[in-house]
């Protein structure tokens, strides 16, 4: 699985800066404003359902449901991107999530959370497939790394803000207050790409993705996609089995809802220092020269954070997962784009996608029943063995897909 399947890997590099430029308005500021809003409830809402006494197993399973509308949701928003364009996807997307978002202090009920969740996930890959499939077309395989380092690093700087106004929130104003803020800067990610089209004409505009049918596309490919997939499956249940287990230790340790919210934004402080390094490496030394020692990272973090019995302790792991985290700024959508081929780029992205987010329900879903069976901590050694295993596969079955970094290698 080393070979890219893109035509475009030879000819001169063109330079970063004008392409981010121009990447500003339609992809990292509406990035930015979704990842603050949902920033804002990575800590706010495990509370939120702990406070409303929930069992650790429930409060996964409704975690778990936005990784579940990822994975329903990423087929029928590809498709929509296949056939409207990627630009209407995007503000469908970021309008549910921040409808869903405000609405989830609604109720307490399991089944009203996990709906509302359910749409959130349908927003969050909405988002991310609308950006990924937008870069994949207009950005060289050369720069492909650093752009989606910086997609990822926009991310993990939400990350560092949204968690830190969400407790602050909470503390001052309630739960209520922090669900609808987060609603509403989601929202604003929706002015940038008003902007980005008013000074645009008309005949500029993204217009739908052509190329084979939507699962056309998924069914030649498929044999590639449950390969490829299987290992970000695996590491996005450590991702975001993460989210779940951080706020929770933090809880069971006696912190206060803002220190819950400092200690989930440490780790992140790290991961945009980092992000600009993965992307370096990842374009000129090879995408696995940043992936296999960053999850290496995160692994080791997260057995720090099972044998964690302090604030102190919960904080150092912090750092080392966000070290970590931080190396793999945009790996998982650099291997997307790099195997997407280029006859059916669109509807491998979302495959491809489908198969990753899987580990969005998985990684909660660890979390709340080892909790429940054997404690928080080992809930968290269970995620560094499940991170441990995608990443060896990804290594042996996937391999480098890179090949201008291949054929640099080679031509010593």
């Amino acid at each position: 699985m080393s070979e890219s399947s893109r035509p475009d890997v030879a000819g001169p590099v063109p330079p970063l800066w004008p392409t981010v430029r121009r990447l500003t308005l339609p992809v990292y500021l509406p990035w930015l404003a979704s990842g603050v809003g949902t920033g804002v409830l990575l800590p706010v809402l495990p509370l939120y359902l702990r406070d409303s006494g929930l069992s650790f197993t429930s409060v996964s399973v409704v975690l778990a449901a936005a990784g579940a509308g990822t994975v329903l949701g990423g087929i029928p928003a590809g498709s929509l991107a296949h056939r409207r364009g990627e630009d209407l996807l995007l503000v469908l997307s970021v309008t549910m999530m921040a409808i869903t978002a405000a609405a989830l202090s609604l109720t307490t009920a399991v089944l009203g959370l996990v709906a509302f969740r359910l749409v959130y996930g349908f927003g969050i890959i909405g988002v991310t497939q609308s950006r990924q499939t937008f870069i994949t077309r207009t950005v060289d395989i050369g720069l492909r790394g650093r752009v989606m380092s910086l997609v990822g690093g926009t991310f993990r700087m939400s990350v560092l803000i949204g968690p830190l106004v969400g407790g602050l929130v909470v503390e001052v104003s309630g739960f209520e207050a922090a669900f609808v803020l987060s609603g509403v800067l989601t929202l604003s990610g929706l002015l940038a790409m008003f902007v980005h089209h008013r000074g645009r004409p008309r005949e500029t505009r993204d217009e739908p993705i052509v190329g084979s049918s939507m699962w056309a596309g998924i069914s030649a490919h498929r044999r590639r996609l449950l390969i490829t997939g299987f290992g970000p499956m695996l590491v996005m249940a450590a991702r975001d089995g993460r989210h779940v287990v951080v706020p929770l230790i933090g809880d069971s340790l006696g912190l206060s809802p803002i220190a819950v919210g400092a200690l989930v934004a440490v780790g992140t402080g790290a991961d945009v220092l980092l992000f600009p390094l993965a992307g370096y490496v990842m374009d000129r030394f090879g995408r696995l020269r940043a992936i296999v020692p960053a999850f290496t990272l995160m692994a080791t973090g997260l057995l720090l954070l099972g044998a964690a019995d302090s604030a102190t302790g919960a904080v150092l792991a912090g750092i080392v997962m966000g070290v970590g985290n931080g190396m793999s700024a945009g790996a998982l959508l650099t291997l997307g784009a790099d195997l997407a081929p280029a006859d059916a780029t669109g509807p491998f992205i979302a495959g491809f996608n489908l198969m990753a987010n899987i580990g969005r329900i998985i990684g909660p879903l660890i979390v709340g029943w080892s909790a429940d069976a054997f404690g928080l901590g080992p809930s968290a050694v269970a995620l560094a063995v499940v991170l441990a295993v995608g990443v060896l596969w990804l290594v042996v079955t996937v391999g480098e897909t890179n090949q201008v970094a291949l054929e640099v290698r080679r031509s010593g």
